[in-house]
């Protein structure tokens, strides 16, 4: 079902100031239960229904050449795709981050399982995002839909990278990486930390953050959900370049509106980017 839209509320599961203080200080921080299980199960549910998220995932190269998945989507309707990016828990968070009016970009969600073998190799997302926004002011909250552990190849984040400023892409083997030998003196200088989270936790990293993930190793899948926001006074310098960038009011929603099931389908009336959509850098590559 789907109901009139009222003004929302501040969120209730907002970052404590020292939690806020780890986002500056470090580059990301941990958010403990941001979703409940409830919340969380019709998404889940749909995937185990339709594990290639009904024919959306675009393959990407890793550095050996083999590939992992993604699904991206912008649109902002009333399935529980649409309206996730838009609770108060997700706006009032990033808007808190980021020191002003957040507003919902894009969604990249990256299911892996055994049978999908490629590495996510290290990279910022603001290497993708420079040539349409000045600042690095975005904000992506990765939310994990099921266990994500060393084993299944959780996130990874170089703790304080987002200080060190943008570090040039380049082609390798068809994969699009941050510069290896760059990344090689930074590894050997700032520590690699470990997002492993439950379902329903979260991680919010600054847009300089470098970060990837290893394969899969179990035979359980290991899905996470990144939800990118974008500073209202970052928009993209020609909005017409990449008009899924450009600034749209987010229309804050109820933080129990999921709970409610105040949505419309999941996934069966919501519509994701062609597979192999290109970006704006010019690669197969999440945007």
């Amino acid at each position: 079902m789907t109901s009139i839209a009222t003004p929302a509320a501040a969120t209730e599961r907002l970052l404590t100031p020292d939690e806020a203080a780890q986002f500056h200080e470090d580059g990301y921080v941990v958010k403990r239960g941001l979703f409940s299980a409830g919340e969380l199960r019709p998404l889940q549910d749909e995937l185990d229904r339709h594990p290639d998220i009904r024919g959306s995932q675009s393959s990407i190269p890793d550095l050996e050449g083999k590939l992992w998945k993604v699904t991206i989507w912008c649109e902002q309707n009333d399935t529980y795709a649409g309206k996730l990016p838009r609770l108060a828990r997700m706006v009032d968070n990033t808007s808190l981050l980021l020191g002003e009016e957040s507003y919902f970009w894009h969604i990249k969600l990256v299911r892996k399982s055994d049978d999908v073998p490629g590495a996510v190799d290290w990279h910022q997302g603001y290497a993708y995002w420079y040539d349409d926004c000045v600042y690095p002011n975005t904000v992506t909250c990765s939310v994990a839909l099921d266990s994500n552990n060393l084993e299944n190849g959780c996130l990874k984040v170089v703790k304080g990278s987002h200080k060190l400023g943008r570090i040039d892409m380049v082609d390798v083997g068809g994969a699009h990486v941050a510069d290896p030998v760059r990344t090689a003196q930074i590894l050997d200088r700032l520590e690699v930390v470990p997002c492993e989270m439950e379902a329903g936790d979260a991680v919010f990293f600054h847009a300089n953050m470098l970060h990837g993930s290893l394969p899969n190793s179990t035979s359980r899948p290991r899905t996470l959900m990144h939800c990118v926001y974008n500073a209202r006074s970052n928009e993209p310098v020609d909005p017409e370049k990449s008009p899924h960038r450009a600034y749209r009011p987010t229309e804050k929603l109820p933080d129990d509106t999921l709970a409610r099931g105040d949505y419309d389908t999941v996934f069966e009336k919501h519509t994701f980017f062609a597979p192999e959509q290109l970006n704006s850098v010019g690669g197969t590559q999440v945007f």
